[in-house]
């Protein structure tokens, strides 16, 4: 993304938006040239992964990066784990943190302590001038999270960081920056799976995975060099696994199914 000298960081803060995403979007509609970040105190209509609601209330960060043909097509699907890399990077550097505690879970969402920090959301389209726009929406939990998620959450702040929301945006910021440019547009790919691998959470371990129409059992095995976990099942085939929702398993669970 910057090789060689880097340009200055482009950073829009809003207060009240829609969404970032949608904002960023619109900018390249517009003709923006990319990168540019937007950041925003609230969203009215945020949403995450299968536009499922996020809950966007003051006190948590909500920032969206628009890149301009980032990779050629083929790529592009390794964005998430790019990011996620880059995000398990800025968490690691907020005070009270460190690297040990935060974990990332297939994909791309960002646990501390085993609970759900943050998020992130890839949308793309190709522009009006032929461009392929990226938009990569990151919402991360610094004050506050949901009481009613089916899952453990946590924030920032219970996690022990006192890191205001203006220091998670520049720490996030300075690691997404940092990982793309490790990733250099899919040419490095193996470079981002060698650090992925050594942050992921439940790697070895008994994992469900739901599809659309079916749910899958078994050890996440891997990561393959394309990006997609690597289920292996009871009766040890390895399925290769592009999109779905994980769920970590206790190590039990497996041993009593045998």
């Amino acid at each position: 993304m910057r090789g060689g000298r880097s340009p200055p960081r482009r950073w829009l803060a809003l207060g009240e938006v829609g969404s970032t995403n949608s904002v960023a979007m619109e900018a390249a509609r517009a003709g923006d040239p990319g990168p540019l970040w937007i950041t925003a105190e609230r969203q009215s209509a945020g949403r995450g992964r299968r536009g499922r609601p996020w809950s966007s209330e003051v006190g948590n960060l909500y920032a969206s990066l628009l890149l301009l043909d980032p990779a050629p097509l083929p790529s592009l699907g390794q964005l998430p784990l790019v990011i996620a890399v880059g995000m398990r990077r800025g968490f690691s550097n907020l005070s009270g943190l460190d690297a040990d505690r935060v974990r990332i879970k297939w994909p791309n969402d960002i646990l501390i302590d085993g609970a759900k920090c943050a998020g992130i959301l890839v949308e793309s389209e190709r522009t009006p001038d032929g461009r392929q726009a990226v938009v990569i929406g990151c919402g991360i939990n610094v004050e506050l999270c949901p009481d009613d998620a089916p899952y453990p959450v946590t924030t920032v702040r219970r996690a022990g960081s006192a890191a205001s929301v203006r220091d998670v945006f520049l720490a996030l910021a300075d690691g997404v920056e940092s990982a793309l440019d490790l990733w250099r547009s899919g040419r490095h790919f193996s470079d981002i799976r060698t650090e992925w691998l050594a942050g992921a959470a439940g790697l070895g371990e008994p994992c469900r995975v739901n599809l659309p129409d079916r749910s899958l059992e078994g050890r996440f095995a891997d990561l393959d060099a394309s990006g997609r976990l690597v289920l292996e099942t009871q009766d040890a085939r390895r399925l290769e696994i592009s999109a779905g929702d994980v769920f970590l398993l206790p190590r039990q669970r497996e041993q009593s199914a045998q």
